[in-house]
């Protein structure tokens, strides 16, 4: 665990803790699977799988032209104890090809040594100068294109002449679980990008979907997202002792064209093609009632839609007993809203306005470019939280004005092309204790920390209401964002007080990306915890999951957007604090 900083109360931690990027261990290799393209000698067409790839609820065989390795065609062969072979689809890892007693083709559920998902892959003589040519029997039917020419379906027939298909093998790269990005650590980018993965639903990216199945099920799913999470957490290992940690894929993933064959889903316009309620714009000026569907999955409101007006009565009913549990379990029992410089307190008292301090603890240099972003990159992590608060409940402040006011250095060189209107803070420079901290593994942590004035600090005054701050009001920082070089770039903690990350993961913020580990950060600077232990746990989530989706931003690893319930518990926090004596 990262050590306590020197300020009152404990500092929430948050994110992951892990103490450096993991390299690739030391590990005997994994055999690659056997996997083909199986091509129809006569059509020079592809066996592909056509499945409603978002239910895993089985599909069809077809065939298809291709350019490439695909995730439709591409084919997983298994050996079975006496000797006859499966096909697992890589477009749906659960399926199997299979085909029943009177001949039926389908892909179904993988059910173990089941009799109609084995066939014999019989060899014949070489055709045409191609090698390891089969015929592709199972229960005296024998799998072969449809009649036409250029047909794209197949059958099983008991026409012995008919059916030949060339199995070819497909040339494996490997990484190790996990390892998304494939830079030979798993880091918090690996988690980002297995997190956008599944959030995109881009579930034809055969690569990330391998090395994203970190629990080794043969899906890439939210449970692969947790013990991601919980590994970088150091909460448990990624695997066991001995076992082979490296995963194989495709080393060319092209995808098809027209792979899909048509769904019930899918094949219906209607639903996406004519109007609903949302896009006649006299239902949005006119229904000022909040309902259940006028706000987005991921809780924040639409900026062009006029502000709803919501109060605690519009919260959906299914949220009301876990966010009860979360407040009396959580926020009451932690005080985690109690001490009156949340981030509510000082929105209100900087009269919708933010001032931040870079807090730079490194020696690493930083553009006059990158410098201007940092403001916008807090301005939208702030806001992706206050848009949640728009219109409810006498909140008054649709945008927060956010602002970057100086810079506290450990050395003024590092602010590459300075301008004569930056204010920069490299006088106020005290001795660290990095002991306590958790390095990188990397990087040392400076054993020097620059501040900004103490009198220029809200976190300073917060309890002296009559402070008058030197230059006035716009001149005060209400919280760091604090910079560490050698700091984990997978981890960071987060209060009242500001927001504490390595120098690496605010850089590699500033294009708009991984801003939901800042957002997460911020979100304990308005007094919502973490959420790490398990259901029902002191520290942990309340019983029956969170409702709404199952995931939140203040549950690490789960979502990498402020979901619905997220927006709920922050404007559940304003309405139980807005109205104590004396603090607004």
């Amino acid at each position: 665990m990262f050590r306590k900083l020197s300020v009152p109360l404990a500092v929430i931690l948050t994110a992951v803790t892990l103490g450096a990027a993991v390299p690739a261990p030391a590990a005997k290799a994994a055999i690659a699977p056997e996997t083909y393209l199986i091509r129809n000698v006569r059509t020079g067409k592809y066996l592909t799988s056509a499945t409603d790839r978002n239910t895993n609820s089985g599909g069809t065989l077809c065939i298809y032209d291709a350019t490439g390795r695909g995730l439709y065609n591409t084919w997983i062969k298994e050996t079975t104890a006496d000797g006859h072979v499966k096909f697992r689809s890589s477009a749906s890892m659960r399926l199997v090809f299979t085909v029943n007693s009177e001949g039926k083709l389908t892909l179904e559920e993988n059910t173990g040594e089941n009799a109609y998902q084995q066939f014999d892959a019989v060899p014949v003589a070489e055709e045409d100068g191609k090698p390891d040519v089969f015929r592709l029997t199972a229960g005296g039917w024998l799998l072969t294109p449809d009649g036409t020419e250029n047909g794209s379906g197949v059958s099983m027939q008991d026409d012995s002449d008919a059916g030949l298909w060339q199995l070819i093998p497909i040339q494996y790269n490997e990484t190790i679980p996990g390892d998304m990005n494939k830079d030979g650590e798993v880091d918090i980018f690996d988690l980002d990008l297995s997190m956008r993965q599944l959030v995109a639903d881009d579930l034809s990216d055969i690569e990330h979907r391998a090395i994203g199945d970190v629990n080794r099920d043969g899906t890439f799913d939210i449970v692969d997202l947790i013990k991601l999470t919980k590994y970088l957490h150091g909460t448990e290992p990624l695997f066991r002792k001995g076992e082979s940690v490296h995963v194989h894929f495709p080393h060319d993933t092209i995808e098809i064209p027209d792979m899909e064959a048509p769904t019930e889903k899918n094949s219906e316009p209607t639903e996406n093609t004519e109007p609903t309620e949302n896009t006649e714009p006299t239902e949005n000026t006119e229904n000022t009632e909040p309902t259940e569907n006028t706000e987005p999955t991921d809780g924040l409101p639409d900026p062009t839609e006029e502000v709803q007006k919501l109060t605690l009565a519009d919260m959906p009913a299914e949220y009301k007993d876990a966010m009860e549990w979360i407040w009396q379990n959580r926020f009451v029992r932690e005080g985690s809203t109690a001490r009156r410089n949340t981030i509510f307190d000082q929105i209100v008292a900087g009269k919708g306005t933010l001032n931040f301090v870079v807090r730079w603890q490194s020696y690493k240099p930083v553009t006059y470019e990158q410098r201007q972003q940092f403001e916008k990159m807090a301005s939208d992590s702030i806001n992706a939280w206050n848009d949640c608060l728009k219109g409810y409940d006498g909140w008054e402040y649709d945008h927060i004005d956010v602002k970057i006011v100086g810079w506290a250095v450990l050395d003024k060189s590092c602010l590459l092309e300075l301008h004569d209107d930056e204010v920069v803070y490299d006088n106020l420079i005290t001795d660290y204790d990095a002991s306590g901290d958790t390095s990188n593994g990397r990087e040392e942590i400076p054993g020097k920390l620059p501040s900004a004035p103490a009198e220029l600090s809200r976190f300073d005054h917060f309890t002296d209401k009559g402070y008058a701050y030197p230059g006035g009001l716009d001149k005060r920082f209400d919280m760091y964002l604090w910079a560490t070089q050698g700091f984990p770039d997978i981890g960071g903690c987060g209060g009242d007080w500001g927001q504490r990350l390595s120098d690496n993961a605010y850089l590699a913020m500033l294009d708009g990306t991984n801003l939901h580990v800042l957002e997460h950060e911020i979100g304990h600077g308005f007094g919502i915890t973490d959420f790490y232990g398990g259901e029902g746990e002191m520290d942990g989530f309340p019983p029956g999951g969170f409702p709404g989706g199952g995931t939140s931003i203040m549950m690490a690893g789960s979502s990498a957007v402020i979901t619905d319930f997220d927006g709920w518990m922050l404007r559940y926090i304003w309405s139980n604090i807005k109205d104590e004596d004396g603090r607004f």
